[in-house]
């Protein structure tokens, strides 16, 4: 299965190439460094965001057309992040 960016949404987590590609897009779509996304792994065994999470959330958040909703997103998404 494939997003609307053409990801394999499957497939997504086992390509470096596609993983990178995404966090470029997102980091693009956002209007922030790309560095943002490329932290060290956080301790205490918490992950980040599957490759198809990511393209989920991008795909969903492109889709969002009024640019003060899409402020709020990221808005919330950061600060949901701090917890």
């Amino acid at each position: 299965m494939t997003d609307a960016g053409g990801f394999d949404l499957d497939g997504a987590a086992q390509s470096a190439r596609e993983r990178d590609k995404l966090l470029r897009d997102i980091a693009r779509m956002l209007n922030v460094p790309e560095s943002t996304f490329r932290r060290p792994p956080a301790s205490g065994g918490i992950r980040g965001p599957s490759a198809a999470e990511c393209a989920a959330l991008l795909t969903a958040f492109s889709r969002i057309e009024d640019p003060d909703l899409r402020k709020e997103c990221v808005a919330l998404a950061e600060r949901y992040g701090r917890t």
